[in-house]
C-alpha cells in the first residue's frame, strides 16, 4: 500500500470530522494566542504564514484565526503531498482567508511559493527527516523567510523519552480501530542515514500497509542544526507553554541565509 493509505489509519489527529482534531484545533489556538502576548511572532499589520507537512493545515489555520483575532492581517499557504488533506484546510475557518495550497515536497524550491513572515512544521513531523534532509530543510525554510521571520515546529525528545527513558519498544500498538488493530515493527537500522526502519501491519490477519524511516531525534541536535542558519534559537519546553496539548517547541528566528 501507499503512504497515502497508511497515513488513512494515522491521521485522526488532524482530521476535521475528529473530534480528537477539534479538541487539539482550540489547544493550537490557545498555544499561538500565548505567542501573540509573548511577542514571539514577527510585527507587522499582515503577515504571511506558510505551514509545511501540513496535512489538513490545522496548525497554520489555528494562527490564521488567532492573527485574524488580533486584528492582523494575515495570509495562509500550506505545503503538502495530499492534496485531499490539504483541500479540507476550509473545514477549520470561521470564515473568508487568504489561503493557497502546494501540493509538493518542502525539501522541493520553496521560493517559488513567495516569501513569509512565519513557517510552521507542526504534529512532530521530523521523524521522517535523515540528518542530511534536516539540514536542506533548514536552509530551504531560511530562503524563504523576512529577515525577522519566524520557523516554528512542535517536536518531542524522543532520543530522550525512547532510548535514556527505555522508552523504546520493537512492537508498538498505533491505532486502534471497531475491528483492527494497526501495530508497528522495527525492522532495520542503517547506521549511513541514522534511521529505523518501521513496518505497519494491521491485525488481525498480519496485512502490511506501509512503511516509514524514523528518525530518532533530540530537541537540542534539530537546535543546533537550526542554530547554523538562524541567528536566534531557543527550545520552547511544555513546561514553558503550559499547554498539555501542544508539544515541545523548536524555535528559529532571522535567518542567516542570504539570498541569490
Amino acid at each position: 500500500m501507499s503512504l497515502e493509505e497508511l497515513y488513512s489509519y494515522l491521521r485522526g489527529y488532524m482530521d476535521p470530522g475528529s473530534e480528537t482534531a477539534r479538541k487539539r484545533y482550540m489547544a493550537l489556538k490557545a498555544f499561538f494566542n500565548w505567542t501573540v502576548k509573548k511577542t514571539l511572532l514577527p510585527d507587522g499589520r499582515r503577515l504571511r504564514i506558510l505551514d509545511l507537512c501540513a496535512g489538513t493545515g490545522i496548525a497554520g489555520a489555528a494562527l490564521l484565526e488567532v492573527l485574524k483575532e488580533w486584528g492582523v492581517e494575515a495570509s495562509l499557504t500550506l505545503v503538502d503531498k495530499r492534496k485531499e488533506d490539504i483541500l479540507k484546510v476550509e473545514s477549520w475557518l470561521s470564515g473568508e482567508g487568504e489561503v493557497y495550497g502546494a501540493v509538493m515536497d518542502c525539501l522541493d524550491d520553496l521560493s517559488k511559493l513567495g516569501e513569509f513572515d512565519v513557517a510552521l512544521m507542526w504534529g512532530y513531523t521530523m521523524a521522517h527527516f535523515d540528518p542530511y534532509q534536516a539540514a536542506d530543510l533548514f536552509a530551504n525554510v531560511s530562503r524563504v523567510l523576512t529577515p525577522s521571520g519566524v520557523f516554528m515546529i512542535e517536536e518531542m525528545d524522543r532520543f530522550g523519552t525512547f532510548f535514556y527513558r527505555g522508552a523504546y519498544r520493537e512492537i508498538v500498538p498505533e491505532v486502534k480501530g471497531e475491528n483492527y488493530t494497526v501495530v508497528s515493527l522495527d525492522e532495520g537500522y542503517d547506521p549511513l542515514r541514522g534511521v529505523i526502519l518501521r513496518s505497519y501491519y494491521r491485525l488481525p490477519g498480519s496485512e502490511k500497509i506501509g512503511e516509514i524511516e524514523t528518525r530518532y531525534w533530540d530537541l537540542a541536535g534539530l537546535a543546533g542544526m537550526g542554530k547554523l542558519v538562524f541567528e536566534k534559537v531557543k527550545i520552547i519546553p511544555r513546561k514553558e507553554h503550559g499547554n498539555v496539548e501542544v508539544g515541545d517547541i523548536l524555535y528559529f528566528r532571522e535567518p542567516k541565509t542570504q539570498r541569490a
